[in-house]
């Protein structure tokens, strides 16, 4: 959703830059803020009905899901304030009926799961609930379908804009990539893309990312990737993984990570021989943490949602929790993502090579990540989720 980001996009648009943002999943988020209010005034949806009426139906019709939907790349001109917008289709093909059924019969068992967390946290699990509900559909492709049509609306939009600008060429372009949470990780593959597609128009310069995740199953929960596999979901068939697309990633990167992040824990791309982080080709690469400010007033938390500006799409008792509540932009903003990209967009610093750049007041940023975890705290989880997984697994098999 624009709305997440667009404190940044118009940023960068005032700057002078064209940005792309292009639509290349299904889902039921609104384009733009006046859809928006009409959503959350009318919204009532029964998200559990809804997907236990839509997998009965999907099983035994030929119904597709009733909402249509058009990937498309908005674009305004340089009047911001102009209300007419211009839209760049793509033609994509429709998911199979199969895989609808397996995605609604998936939500079906999944978001019954969490129903009964809703029990005890109403709030948190009424908007998880809604959240998971939101992107459904989108399930029903695998993630380099998802990569594959956000290069295709950003290289047909691309072409439009010269064509209507005969001033500009298509192929005189200086093409800069920069994603956060699966939007990083799909920023990071998109090399390894644009050489399998041969879409070389769109081969960046550089990259720079805000919490990556470092595979697309990386923060869902693991009951929840155990029953999108179970019934076979495209999305949890062929996942994107930085292990599989980072030795073909050779351009400077940069990854933005906050030490606190809950949701895509910094340490999954610091650790392990060798760490996701090693996986990145590139001799040009850096990572950087940036720590919370527990002493600001209100404090400021390194959490997942730094690079994100607004979250009140949702309740704050959801972000509250994993992503970090946003109403506007804060020092991780303007100290710390904001200028980082802006650096290696005016060619002031390679997306490396930014440690000391960073015009910090209230946040700290560093190469290291620190160690805070307790000695015994990281095995104790592994064991409690081992015992986790093992009862699941006992539990399925004597119910077969």
């Amino acid at each position: 959703m624009p709305k997440f980001y667009q404190d940044h996009i118009l940023s960068l648009v005032k700057q002078g830059y064209i940005v792309f943002f292009p639509d290349f999943q299904r889902s039921d988020y609104p384009d733009d803020v006046e859809t928006e209010k009409i959503c959350k005034e009318t919204y009532n949806k029964n998200d559990f009905g809804f997907w236990l009426t839509a997998s009965s139906k999907v099983v035994t019709t030929t119904l597709k899901p009733q909402k249509t939907f058009e990937r498309r790349m908005v674009y305004r001109d340089d009047q911001l304030s102009k209300k007419e917008q211009d839209s760049i289709c793509g033609s994509f093909e429709e998911p199979s009926l199969s895989r609808y059924r397996q995605v609604s019969i998936a939500l079906v068992v999944l978001l019954g799961l969490l129903n009964l967390i809703a029990w005890f946290r109403k709030n948190y699990g009424k908007n998880l609930i809604r959240l998971i509900s939101t992107v459904g559909w989108s399930l029903a492709e695998k993630p380099p379908e998802w990569i594959k049509h956000a290069m295709t609306l950003t290289e047909n939009a691309w072409r439009q804009i010269c064509s209507d600008n005969p001033k500009l060429a298509p192929d005189n372009i200086e093409f800069y990539v920069f994603g956060h949470s699966l939007g990083g990780l799909l920023a990071l593959s998109w090399p390894y893309y644009v050489q399998e597609e041969g879409k070389h128009l769109l081969a960046p310069k550089q990259i720079l990312v805000a919490d990556p995740a470092p595979s697309t199953e990386m923060g869902i929960p693991w009951f929840g990737i155990l029953i999108l596999k179970l019934f076979r979901s495209p999305f949890a068939r062929e996942p994107i993984t930085i292990s599989k697309t980072g030795p073909k990633l050779n351009v400077p990167v940069g990854i933005m990570h906050g030490a606190d992040d809950k949701l895509v824990k910094p340490q999954t791309w610091v650790e392990g021989k060798p760490s996701n982080f090693h996986q990145i080709a590139s001799t040009d690469k850096a990572i950087y943490f940036s720590l919370s400010n527990q002493k600001n007033d209100p404090p400021l938390i390194a959490f997942h949602n730094q690079a994100v500006t607004d979250t009140t799409y949702f309740d704050d008792d959801l972000f509250d929790n994993f992503g970090g509540v946003k109403d506007g932009p804060n020092a991780y903003n303007g100290e710390f993502i904001w200028p980082g990209f802006d650096f290696v967009l005016s060619g002031q610093a390679s997306a490396n090579q930014l440690l000391t750049r960073f015009p910090l007041h209230k946040i700290q940023v560093t190469d290291t990540l620190p160690d805070n975890s307790s000695l015994f705290s990281r095995p104790l989880i592994r064991v409690a989720t081992a015992l986790i997984a093992l009862g699941v697994g006992y539990w399925l098999l004597r119910g077969v």
